[in-house]
C-alpha cells in the first residue's frame, strides 16, 4: 500500500493534483465508501437502542418504521404501517400477466395495473 501511495504522490505532483493522502489511496484501492461505515454505525446504534428498549421496557419499540434525517435527528414511529393489498409492491412482486396494445401510453398502463380498486 505504501508503494501505491508513493506512486500516487508522484503522479499527483506530475499533474498538479492536490489532496492525495494515504487514507484516500487506501479508499481507492480497497473501494472503501465512507458512507457505508456511517450507515453501518447508524443501523448498529438503532439496533442497540431497540434491544435496550425491549430488555428494559422503558419505551415502545419501533414496529416497522424508522427515518434518519441527517442533521435533524432520527424520527421513529411505533405505528404499524399496513400493506395496501391493491399495491403491487406491498403484496409482493408476484408475476402478473398483463396485456396492452403497442399504442398504449404509460399513463394508461399505470392506471390499469397499479391503482386497482
Amino acid at each position: 500500500m505504501t508503494w501505491l501511495y508513493e506512486r500516487a504522490l508522484e503522479r499527483a505532483a506530475e499533474f498538479g493534483i492536490s489532496g492525495v493522502t494515504f487514507k484516500l489511496t487506501q479508499g481507492v484501492v480497497k473501494n472503501i465508501i465512507p458512507a457505508i461505515a456511517s450507515t453501518n454505525a447508524l443501523i448498529a446504534a438503532a439496533c442497540s437502542n431497540e434491544a435496550f428498549k425491549l430488555m428494559t421496557g422503558c419505551s415502545k419499540s419501533v414496529d416497522n418504521y424508522m427515518m434518519y434525517m441527517g442533521q435533524d435527528g432520527i424520527y421513529t414511529n411505533v405505528i404499524k404501517y399496513e400493506a395496501q393489498f391493491n399495491c403491487p409492491i406491498c403484496v409482493g412482486m408476484r408475476p402478473k400477466k398483463i396485456n396492452f396494445s403497442k399504442e398504449a401510453k404509460l399513463r394508461e398502463f399505470i392506471d390499469q395495473y397499479f391503482f386497482l380498486e
